[in-house]
């Protein structure tokens, strides 16, 4: 499919995003198309993400096998395994397209559209371009591009995940009680809603926390709580 001058600029510009050059620009471009464009268009078999996503996803858990593999050596596999989900999970590959505004390059149908909110199709569409590179530039050039991406970020990712489950673990043994979670504020187009959560315990307020989703709302919600408990027990 022949990129419009206009759409090659604006692949430029995501290129500078993720510092990365492709070679094959039109590669990007095809991890970029939701199968919902590709079939809104007369033109037949027009190239789409989801054999993208699939080599992406297998390229991402190799990388980040291999780099926990060497930097946590005394690491049993059930450690390794429940850190590399943390890292590559749906929620984390979302923020990370969210961070490089990827929503805004990606070619949607119009009876789709609104959908590029969705922390399923970012996280699909993130996988898809290290698919595309991988293709592109090989898996050195890829390792790199994952790990100043994503592994720079990975002890934030790692503590955000477990505020939750430290939170709860907190009220129950002084509470007696489990945390509630509470949306109070939606803000934003409905493609970018962004939610506010408060979390609380028999009716006090610990926390709040504003995310893309309520569950990174609730998960920043739960970060500000305990950031508040641990200072107090300091």
């Amino acid at each position: 499919m022949k990129i419009p001058l206009e759409r090659k600029k604006n692949l430029e510009n995501l290129q500078k995003n993720l510092k990365v050059k492709f070679i094959n620009v039109n590669l990007l471009n095809q991890a970029l198309t939701h199968t919902s464009y590709a079939n809104s268009l007369k033109e037949k078999n027009i190239p789409h993400n989801e054999r993208m996503e699939f080599l992406g996803d297998a390229v991402l858990e190799l990388i980040i096998a291999d780099y926990l593999f060497h930097k946590y050596p005394d690491s049993n596999e059930g450690e390794l395994s429940k850190l590399r989900s943390k890292i590559v999970s749906q929620e984390s590959l979302a923020q990370f397209a969210r961070e490089i505004k990827i929503e805004e390059y990606l070619l949607i149908g119009k009876n789709q559209e609104g959908i590029q909110s969705q922390d399923s199709l970012l996280a699909d569409a993130y996988e898809a371009i290290i698919g595309a590179l991988y293709i592109d530039r090989g898996l050195k050039i890829t390792y790199c591009f994952v790990l100043t991406s994503l592994i720079e970020k990975e002890k934030e990712l790692i503590e955000i995940n477990d505020f939750k489950s430290q939170l709860q673990e907190y009220t129950q043994s002084v509470y007696n009680s489990l945390p509630k979670y509470r949306t109070i504020q939606k803000v934003g187009p409905e493609h970018r809603r962004k939610f506010k959560v408060i979390v609380e315990i028999k009716k006090k307020i610990l926390g709040e926390g504003w995310g893309y989703s309520k569950k990174k709302a609730e998960k920043t919600a739960a970060q500000s709580a305990w950031e508040k408990i641990a200072k107090k027990q300091n």
